[in-house]
C-alpha cells in the first residue's frame, strides 16, 4: 500500500499511529505535574523552565494523538457502544490537552524567564493528570474490551 495513503488512514507499517503516540502525552502530563509541584515547593526556576518544556511537548504530542484518534473514531462511527466510549475518551483528552495548551500559551509570553508556578497552576496540572487516568482508561477499554484499532 502507498505509505502516504497508509498514514492518511492512521496506520504506520500496519499499526495504528494513535496508539503509538498516546504514550507521550500520557507520560509527559503526569511528569509535568510532578515537576511543577517540585518547582513550586523548592522555588526552583530551572525546574519551572523544565516544566514549561514538558507541558509544551506533552501538549504538542497530545494534539498529534488527537488527530490520529479522530481518524480511528471515524472508522468506528457505525459501532454504537464503542463509538460513545470513544467520543467520551477523545472529548476528555481533548479537554486536558487544551488546558495544557492554554498553560503553555500563557507561560510562553515570559519565555525564557518562566516564573515559578502558582499553587493554582500546580493544582490544575495535578487535576489534569489525575482526570486523564480515567479518560485513558476509556481508551484502554476500547482496545481491550472491543478490539478497536487492531493491527490490519
Amino acid at each position: 500500500m502507498n505509505p502516504v495513503k497508509n498514514i492518511m488512514q492512521g496506520r504506520l507499517f500496519g499499526h495504528p499511529i494513535h496508539m503509538m503516540l498516546v504514550h507521550f502525552p500520557a507520560s509527559l502530563i503526569p511528569i509535568s505535574a510532578a515537576v511543577s509541584a517540585v518547582s513550586y515547593f523548592r522555588n526552583d526556576h530551572i525546574l519551572a523552565l523544565f516544566n514549561f518544556y514538558l507541558v509544551c511537548i506533552g501538549a504538542a504530542s497530545g494534539w498529534l494523538a488527537i488527530i490520529f484518534g479522530i481518524i480511528e473514531l471515524i472508522k468506528i462511527q457505525d459501532i454504537k457502544e464503542p463509538f460513545k466510549i470513544a467520543l467520551m475518551h477523545g472529548g476528555l483528552n481533548t479537554l486536558w490537552v487544551s488546558v495544557l495548551s492554554i498553560i503553555a500559551g500563557v507561560q510562553f509570553k515570559y519565555f525564557p524567564g518562566i516564573h515559578i508556578p502558582s499553587s493554582a497552576l500546580v493544582l490544575t496540572q495535578a487535576a489534569v493528570a489525575v482526570f486523564m487516568i480515567y479518560s485513558n482508561y476509556l481508551g484502554g477499554q476500547l482496545v481491550l474490551k472491543y478490539g478497536i484499532a487492531k493491527k490490519e
